[in-house]
């Protein structure tokens, strides 16, 4: 008999019946331990399942505030259906190929000991059915992303552009093509991982894999790899279709070889995939290991003749004859590249450009002068900062120019939205009352017209201040959306709003916006789980009417909306007619399939501007305009979600004469249209006449050589490759009546027309200039010089630019002191002045009358300054060069060269006495080394 103990609940003894094993119990946990896995559980069944179900539900409610609820709906539903049905597909297939290959594994093996039992009971049963399900969600995880594809599929429309190649309209590449690729991918990884699994459970003997396959399991493994065959063959014909868009060669899109050797292999490996389908079918009934590795053998081996041959074509036929082979191919690429870029059709004038300019030009072209850009985006963003942000926590993004009817006249105004940055609060004023209730949004913009100058050189607004005032009238003037908030704010509540500071005290609001999420009901617990914010559940200032503003930032709030559409970086503030606040977001669809088309770095050959997006920035509800209907890709869109997409002709048209030509999209058609404007294929092969710029494209109300009116255009101009002088000015309008319409003037070939890299040269190499350059750079300043801009006047090019000076301590302000004026002849002295209407009078010689520019009033009863003639000026500068020069010669004893100075001095003020009175004008003097400016003639 064995021992006996008395046997507690955590005791070990041994167990007779086991041979005297020490058998251990393990204790009962405490209920304790069951409650908290119970919750643990609970907590990852709610981060499992509830918050995708949370996430739905507000996604749902957001858009349903903002009328759209249907497009989220429907884009949903087509992630659903295509998950679902590629789901149930994969594991249809997948299980049904695992339980085939189970079946016949186990069965002769049982029956051979004499054991009869179910398959489907077993662990490695269990095994692989679990296998199949993991590869059927593991294909089907990503199907619901191809749902634009979907949509491009089934709305199909064509564009009426064929390629030549394979005859297909353009619509096929760019519309239909995609999904296919989707398809045989997705089936291919299907059959592909399946057969994997299905050799894998046939080699399986539960501790060792081998490869000595069965008869049955031969012919179960022959029968997929048919079927992997059969999809090599479509994918290997689709893939024909992409040499469309390849570059194989000097050519975009098919050359020599891809037309007269790829395309022809590929029916080819089509035809030799279809052979060996059929040949691993028959293997069904041979079942010899052989068949399957000579049908891998032969399709590698036709892989490599598909690679190695053409190659050889390419190097050996074509290459030595390039351009006779491939001409015809780059033609196609000239026309289809012009297409896809929206360049092709570019008008082109003639444009002299080379005349000298002269007051009566500039007196002609008075509204392009009146609207010279002298304030360059960041010094000008500087002084808004500084001056018009009133508070430490109100933000000038950036700054946009668009053009305004002011006091009667239109003109290009430079304006930027003062934004709310909470991030700039106090530390002590970050609580959650502030951020979320109290600090809810900007307030106004400010405005100034780009060349007009106030002070000691600070911009002339036309909306500052806060409350806004000025000419243009901010009606509704919050920004609750914009370009900075990236936070969801609560209103209305009982905790009123900041709205402005006013003195020592602040003025209050309450929003009454509708297109925000109410909170009432269970919403409250809803968006808290959603923003994880539990203030939401328990503030006492919340009420039924609170509504949540979601995702303020515009550019998230549009890219939530339309996923499928590019964004412009840069959305621009525009002050409506009825004194509401908009911005305007461009969006644009782009393809990388279009034929024979230049493929950009990204990868893109496709673009188009296809949508304006008008967002309200007190409410947030966003209106999305179709502005290209000929798109085929926004057709699309535009037929899966009818409810989203308006004609631009319902765009009211007080904001329609604020729409413009995105700076992007321009910059795009002129980088492909410097070598894409070439029409011969022998001289595009030999980049012959290739342009190049030194400037980004700008924005100038002016009139264009040959129109009538000033109207809103974008331009760049452009030089040839490797030189600096003009060559071309490309222009595109942004007014409605001509809207998107591209201007090419094309310069004389037998003339010199300056560029602005040789307008600069001449800039920096004027004494005065260089010197004063010098000076001011020191003693605690320093001189910011803006950009150098040129635009046509008259029969020739005004190049500007300005310089602003500021301090070397932060707070300093730059201020606009110098205007620095040449033309493109370089015939004429560079001007340099402290004013636009100085240096224009210096660069023509005389006073350039400009209507619409008074002399500003001063005091009252101060008398007017006198005005003095530009030549007057002009000699008085020179007369104040000369008495310095000659001072410093006396300093260091050179009395020859100060006598010499002194004298010229008084020739010059007898000069000056002499136009002042009318009298003849006594000849200049000769140039001494000591000046540093060409005198004047009379």
């Amino acid at each position: 008999m064995g021992r006996r103990y008395n046997r507690g609940p955590f005791d070990a003894f041994d167990n007779e019946a086991f041979g005297g094993v020490r058998e251990i119990r393990i204790p009962r946990p405490p209920r304790r331990f069951w409650l908290g896995l119970g919750f643990v559980a609970a907590a990852l069944l709610v981060l499992i399942v509830g918050a995708p179900i949370i996430g739905f539900l507000t996604e749902v409610q957001w858009y349903q505030a903002l009328g759209l609820r249907d497009v989220y709906l429907s884009r949903v539903g087509l992630e659903f259906a295509l998950f679902g049905v590629s789901l149930a597909i994969a594991l249809a297939f997948a299980a049904a190929n695992a339980a085939v290959a189970l079946r016949v594994r186990r069965g002769p093996a049982l029956r051979a000991v004499g054991i009869r039992r179910r398959w489907a009971l077993s662990g490695s049963s269990a095994a692989g059915m679990g296998a199949a399900g993991l590869i059927a969600l593991i294909l089907s995880a990503g199907a619901g992303s191809r749902w634009q594809n979907w949509v491009l599929l089934t709305h199909y429309t064509a564009t009426g552009h064929s390629e030549p190649v394979f005859g297909m309209d353009a619509s096929f590449y760019m519309l239909t093509l995609p999904f296919l690729h989707d398809i045989t991918n997705w089936v291919f990884g299907l059959v592909f991982i399946t057969t994997v699994l299905v050799t894998v459970l046939y080699a399986w003997r539960g501790d060792t894999f081998d490869l000595a396959l069965s008869p049955r399991a031969l012919a179960h493994v022959s029968v997929l790899l048919a079927l992997i065959a059969v999809v090599f063959a479509i994918t290997v014909y689709l893939e024909r279709f992409d040499l469309a868009f390849a570059h194989n060669g000097v050519v975009w899109g098919p050359g020599y070889t891809d037309v007269h050797v790829r395309s022809g292999l590929a029916l080819g490996r089509v035809g030799l995939a279809l052979l060996l389908a059929l040949v691993l079918l028959a293997n069904v009934a041979v079942r010899r290991p052989v068949v399957l590795v000579g049908a891998v053998v032969a399709w590698v081996a036709g892989g490599l003749v598909a690679g190695l041959y053409p190659a050889a074509v390419q190097r050996f036929v074509v290459t030595p004859a390039e351009l006779s082979q491939e001409s015809p191919y780059i033609q196609r690429e000239l026309d289809f590249t012009r297409r896809a870029y929206g360049v092709d059709h570019v008008e082109t004038r003639q444009f002299g450009g080379a005349a000298p300019l002269t007051a009566q030009a500039v007196a002609d072209d008075h509204t392009t002068i009146e609207n010279l850009r002298l304030w360059d985006y960041k010094p000008l963003q500087d002084t808004y900062q500084q001056l018009q942000s009133i508070r430490t926590y109100y933000a000038f993004k950036d700054i946009d120019l668009d053009r305004y009817t002011i006091a009667g006249r239109t003109q290009q105004l430079e304006l930027s939205a003062r934004e709310l940055d909470s991030a700039k609060l106090q530390q002590q004023a970050q609580s959650w009352v502030n951020l979320k209730l109290q600090y809810t949004h900007g307030y106004g913009v400010a405005a100034s017209p780009v060349s007009a100058v106030a002070g000691e050189g600070l911009p002339t607004y036309v909306a500052s201040d806060i409350p806004t005032s000025g000419p243009l009238k901010v009606e509704r003037p919050q920004i609750y959306f914009g370009e900075t908030g990236d936070d969801f704010v609560l209103a209305p509540s009982l905790e009123p709003e900041f709205d402005y500071p006013k003195g020592a005290e602040n003025v209050r609001t309450t929003y009454a916006g509708t297109h925000g999420v109410r909170l009432n009901g269970a919403n409250r617990a809803l968006w808290a789980l959603r923003t994880g914010d539990t203030n939401l559940l328990i503030s006492s200032q919340l009420q039924d009417r609170t509504e949540i503003l979601y995702r303020r930032n515009i550019q998230d709030r549009v890219h939530a909306i339309a996923p499928f559409l590019q964004l412009d970086s840069d959305p621009y503030i525009v002050v409506a007619p009825n004194g509401r606040l908009y911005w305007i977001q461009d969006a644009y669809t782009t393809a990388s399939t279009y034929p024979y088309s230049f493929q950009e770095a990204g990868g893109e050959n496709y673009i188009r501007n296809s949508v304006k997006v008008v967002i309200d920035a007190y409410e947030g509800n966003p209106d999305f305009y179709v502005a290209d209907p000929a798109d085929p890709l926004i057709r699309a869109y535009q037929g899966q979600f009818p409810t989203l997409f308006r004609p631009l002709s319902a765009l009211p048209a007080g904001l329609r004469s604020h729409l413009r030509v995105p700076q992007h999209l321009f910059e795009v058609q002129s980088s492909v249209y410097r070598a894409y404007h070439i029409a011969d294929p022998q001289v595009f092969y030999n980049r012959e006449d290739v342009w190049d710029t030194t400037l980004e494209p700008y924005y100038v109300e002016m009139r264009l050589p040959g129109e009538t009116a000033a109207e809103y255009l974008l331009i760049l101009p452009f030089t040839p490759l490797k030189k600096q002088n003009l060559v071309s000015l490309l222009a595109v309008r942004n007014d409605p009546e001509h809207y998107g319409q591209l201007i090419d003037y094309v310069l004389p070939k037998d003339r010199v027309v300056f560029g602005p890299q040789q307008v600069m040269s001449r800039i920096q190499n004027t004494p005065v200039i260089s010197r004063d350059y010098s000076l001011l750079n020191t003693n605690g300043s320093s001189v910011v010089q803006g950009n150098l801009l040129a635009v046509p006047i008259g029969d020739s090019f005004l190049y500007f630019q300005p310089w602003y000076l500021r301090a070397t301590n932060a707070q300093s302000l730059p201020e606009l002191k110098k205007v620095i004026m040449a033309d493109a002849t370089g015939s004429t002295a560079v001007a340099y002045q402290d004013s636009l209407k100085s240096a224009l009078d210096q660069l023509v010689g005389e006073a350039v009358q400009l209507p619409g520019q008074p002399t500003p009033p001063g005091p009252p009863g101060t008398p007017s300054p006198p005005v003095l003639a530009p030549k007057v000026a002009d000699l008085v500068a020179q007369a104040s060069q000369l008495y310095t020069a000659a001072q410093d010669a006396l300093k260091k004893g050179d009395l020859a060269t100060y006598q010499k100075d002194v004298d010229e001095v008084g020739r010059l003020l007898q000069q000056i006495q002499a136009l002042e009175q009318g009298a003849p004008v006594p000849p200049s003097p000769a140039t001494s080394p000591g000046t540093s400016s060409p005198r004047p003639t009379p």
